[in-house]
């Protein structure tokens, strides 16, 4: 997942922006994390069934936008850091084949033993200017 202009976390400091990753999973995608998730829920993978249940179109899993939020954090750890907490809300359903956007800033930089710990608050913003997910994570980077 390769991020354009990637940060040195260690030179962060709060209010800083992280850079943005913008992606657009499509059907294929979705069918691929479901298939080894092992979720057989038809709002997934069926404009149909997901029409049925009062939605646009198919969604893209909480738990495979989780797994976009954690990639971009590996690389913003990146080489030596380690990702410490991740929590999220899911406030808005994604759909296949919409661009969304990865993106966040620092919050707070303290000092630990052996490091400091970078907090940063990340969210997924749809084309439409409307965050579907905010999370909040901790980096942990060693001395």
């Amino acid at each position: 997942m390769p991020l354009p202009n990637l940060l040195d976390l260690g030179e962060l400091t709060e209010g800083t922006a992280l850079p943005e990753l913008s992606l657009a999973p499509d059907i294929m995608d979705v069918a691929k994390f479901v298939g080894a998730a092992g979720f057989a829920i038809p709002i997934f993978l069926d404009p149909v069934a997901a029409r049925q249940t009062g939605l646009e179109g198919p969604l893209i899993p909480a738990e495979y936008k989780s797994a976009f939020l954690l990639g971009y954090l590996r690389h913003l750890a990146k080489p030596h850091g380690r990702i410490v907490r991740l929590q999220s809300g899911f406030r808005r359903p994604d759909y296949h084949g919409n661009r969304f956007t990865i993106s966040g800033q620092v919050t707070r930089v303290e000092a630990t033993e052996g490091g400091r710990e970078i907090h940063l608050e990340l969210w997924i913003e749809q084309a439409s200017g409307d965050r579907s997910v905010r999370s909040s994570a901790v980096v942990f980077l060693p001395s």
